[in-house]
């Protein structure tokens, strides 16, 4: 250690260097004082901003991939983690359902003008028609998530498609009772009809998805056939 008169050459610490340098990094050539940092943080989204673009990237995977794409490629278009996206959505079916929700509100927009039927003067058979074509049309324009969200979610309890089917029955039982009592027939078929019509179109859309042996304006030609003029329609005349 070096000396000078009688009081030792004190060397300034590790810590003290370490400060000279840290100010010296935000300190302009021409000041003597520190200049205030200008970094700013980048804006937050907020959740359900978040959500939104996960549920858009996971759509973008699935019509890529197909039904059978994996969380991994989901979370991955995301660009996130599998973990933080079960966290932004609550649980790990939470995407799932959260897809299922958005398709089905979907759907009752696309079914709820057909449904209301442009006025009571309208044709019955018309209305009928349309109203299948607009749900067919729909799962034919993205074939890829409809797959994807009847094959995951089947098996859930609560899972929305199943709970939209029923609303479309209950409205499409409303529609019936009104126009079976202003032709003074009895209105008390309006919901078991109902029901059924809307289950077979749900499971014929289900397979010709899957099958496509034929085209959409056949598909929805045949439904209506069957629909409005029963099996008698198609029996030859010396049996009807």
């Amino acid at each position: 250690m070096s000396f000078q008169g009688d009081q030792p050459l004190l060397l300034p610490s590790v810590t003290q260097r370490r400060r000279v340098v840290n100010e010296a990094c935000v300190t302009s050539p021409d000041q003597t004082e520190p200049m205030a940092r200008t970094d700013h943080p980048r804006r937050k989204r907020s959740s359900p901003e978040r959500r939104e673009e996960f549920l858009d990237a996971a759509v973008a995977a699935i019509r890529r991939d197909g039904p059978g794409v994996s969380m991994e490629a989901l979370a991955g278009e995301a660009g996130v983690t599998k973990p933080i996206l079960y966290r932004v959505f609550g649980a790990r079916d939470g995407l799932l359902l959260a897809l299922g929700e958005r398709f089905a509100a979907e759907l009752a927009d696309t079914l709820r003008e057909p449904l209301a039927g442009g006025g009571a003067d309208r044709d019955a058979r018309e209305v009928l028609r349309s109203t299948i074509d607009a749900y067919v049309a729909l799962i034919d324009r993205d074939p890829e998530l409809y797959r994807f969200l009847t094959e995951r979610l089947a098996s859930a309890p609560d899972q929305p498609i199943t709970g939209l089917t029923e609303e479309v029955a209950r409205s499409v039982a409303v529609v019936m009772g009104e126009r079976l009592r202003a032709i003074g027939a009895d209105s008390g078929a309006a919901e078991p009809w109902a029901y059924g019509i809307v289950g077979m179109v749900h499971l014929a859309g289900d397979w010709w998805v899957n099958r496509r042996t034929m085209s959409r304006e056949h598909l929805v030609g045949y439904l209506v056939s069957l629909l409005w003029d029963g099996l008698a329609g198609v029996a030859p005349n010396d049996d009807r």
